[in-house]
């Protein structure tokens, strides 16, 4: 019984925000990808921003890739999102 109480308020606060309908999802463009290893640095760096609950990214060739963020936009917004990819040395933009 502890378990199911320990993971329904694990859950909560995910399924609450998204039945309130407060998150928002993006795509930003994102730059100086190089190979397919560079998604999973992009990602790790959005999923450390407070209020992320999904990334999926994907590295498009030429030095040009992609990530789709779902975030709470009352715990972060998109400069905390592509500050955040910046510092992982990849600069960002929302695509429009």
């Amino acid at each position: 019984m502890r378990k199911l109480l320990l993971i329904l308020g694990l859950c909560l606060p995910v399924f609450g925000s998204v039945l309130a309908g407060e998150l928002k999802t993006i795509t930003l463009s994102v730059d100086k990808m190089t190979c397919n290893m560079c998604p999973i640095t992009v990602k790790k760096a959005l999923r450390q921003v407070d209020g992320v609950t999904e990334v999926s990214a994907k590295y498009e060739g030429d030095g040009i890739g992609w990530a789709t963020v779902t975030y709470d936009p009352a715990k972060a917004d998109v400069e905390d999102l592509t500050f955040a990819t910046e510092q992982a040395g990849y600069p960002s933009r929302l695509k429009p």
